[in-house]
């Protein structure tokens, strides 16, 4: 596996693939980072849309997402985006609940020492709910990004003219096993390597938040 995926690197056959999932799998985590941190705080915030939302957030994964793929396939037509959308549908609930969960589950004590130094909505919210709420946090983008990955390329397996999802397909139906678990060993080092950038990430905030 390691070798065949090292002569693939090199001979440039999977540049075009990488290309294509790595644009869908990071533009899709980015995006819910950037829709699902806002929700959380605002689900977070307002607890009677939080208490109307939890059920629906809860079977959220229940929902067969992938039916949807020949209206957004009609909508977007062929290409990155529908792959995109659905990468994001997978990944943004996680990060909501993830996020409000987090900012409910503080410790009343840290927030009434908050308020006794006179911090205000904005500096509560940086100095006392954002670090307190740092592994709820980033529990939920760790399993956003896994949630990203798993979305982008199993719609590649059926959506895609190129990619490792399309790749791994490929090589599947034409029985090339070398460069199927190649392609699958890529997906499995790309998933290991983001996690940890992100527990290296999440381990740093931590250790700021106890000093």
């Amino acid at each position: 596996m390691v070798s065949e995926l090292l002569d693939l690197l090199f001979a440039g056959v999977l540049t075009p693939h990488i290309i294509q999932t790595f644009t869908a799998v990071f533009g899709a985590f980015l995006l819910a980072i950037l829709t699902g941190l806002p929700i959380g705080i605002l689900l977070w915030r307002i607890s009677t849309l939080k208490e109307i939302m939890d059920p629906y957030l809860l079977i959220y994964y229940a929902i067969p997402f992938f039916a949807f793929y020949p209206l957004l396939i009609s909508i977007m037509g062929i290409g990155i985006m529908p792959i995109l959308t659905i990468a994001w549908g997978f990944s943004v609930v996680i990060i909501i609940t993830n996020t409000a969960s987090g900012l409910d589950e503080i410790p009343e004590v840290y927030v009434k020492a908050g308020k006794d130094m006179n911090l205000n909505s904005r500096q509560l919210l940086q100095h006392v709910y954002f670090p307190a709420a740092v592994p709820y946090v980033f529990t939920g983008l760790k399993l956003g990004f896994i949630y990203a990955l798993i979305g982008t390329i199993a719609s590649e397996f059926i959506l895609a003219e190129n990619g490792l999802g399309w790749l791994i397909s490929y090589n599947y139906n034409n029985f090339d096993v070398q460069g199927m678990f190649a392609a699958m060993l890529l997906v499995i080092l790309l998933a290991l390597f983001v996690n940890a950038v992100l527990a290296s990430i999440e381990n740093r905030l931590y250790r700021r938040v106890q000093t």
